[in-house]
């Protein structure tokens, strides 16, 4: 029988039951064959710094002039301006060497002639009521007829003379149409008359034929309205008749 000493504790059951499985392997990291080109040409790297330890100066000759320094610098051109023939040329102050002459005008004549065409500003009425100087504006005040006085006063205004105007103008309108009306009846002549009875005369005789060709026995409904229709068409007819053989003078309305 042989004796089996323990020295290491650390094993744990469940470690050896689940295991971890096994991490797959890695694929190989990818390279960019630039990169290694640029390895083997050693180009050294830019780097960004703050700036010269110590700024180097100016030379004393090449001083800071005007328009050079941190603001807005002048603008530097060779524009030069030319006079156009369309403009005159600026006056000098001295003309070969001598003053330019004044203009002859005289501004005190003038100033004199324009004061006494001038025409005085007009005095506006004023009456004092008081002892102490107390002034009151006479018009609008009604110390002076002013309405009472004017052209128009008393007339009757425009647009009630536009109005009456055209309400008169309609009443002549309405008057002349009354006069100029047509009548309503109209007098036929004797020609008209008589062939109007001719006719009437020749519908009677039409119609008395169709009657007395009317059988004798009438013992129908049908038979019985027509015969009393043509009676009462022939009565209709003979009236007509002695109205205009009794009547010369016949008017007729629309």
């Amino acid at each position: 029988m042989s004796v089996v000493e323990i020295i290491d504790h650390d094993e744990v059951i469940y470690r050896i039951l689940d295991k971890p499985p096994p991490e797959p392997p890695k694929t190989p990291r990818y390279e960019s064959e630039l990169e290694k080109q640029l390895k083997e040409l050693k180009i050294p790297k830019l780097q960004k710094t703050f700036g010269y330890a110590e700024t180097p100066l100016n030379p004393p000759d090449q001083f800071l002039k005007k328009g050079e320094g941190i603001g807005q610098p002048i603008k530097k051109s060779d524009h030069k301006c030319y006079v156009s023939g369309k403009l005159p040329p600026v006056p000098r102050r001295t003309v070969s060497g001598k003053k330019a002459e004044k203009p002859k005008t005289n501004f005190k004549v003038l100033n004199i002639k324009k004061a006494i065409k001038t025409k005085p500003k007009p005095v506006e009425p004023r009456l004092v009521d008081t002892r102490d100087g107390h002034i009151k504006k006479i018009k609008g005040s009604g110390e002076i007829p002013e309405y009472c006085l004017r052209k128009d006063f008393g007339q009757m205004p425009a647009y009630l003379v536009n109005r009456n105007r055209r309400i008169q103008k309609k009443i002549d309108k309405i008057k002349y149409a009354e006069e100029h009306k047509e009548s309503l009846c109209k007098l036929i002549s004797e020609q008209e008359r008589q062939a109007l009875l001719k006719d009437l005369k020749y519908n009677w005789q039409l119609l008395q034929k169709d009657f007395l060709q009317l059988p004798m026995l009438t013992d129908t409904i049908p038979k019985i309205l027509r015969k009393t229709k043509m009676e009462q068409e022939l009565r209709q007819l003979e009236k007509d008749i002695a109205l205009i053989e009794s009547n010369p003078y016949i008017y007729i309305y629309d």
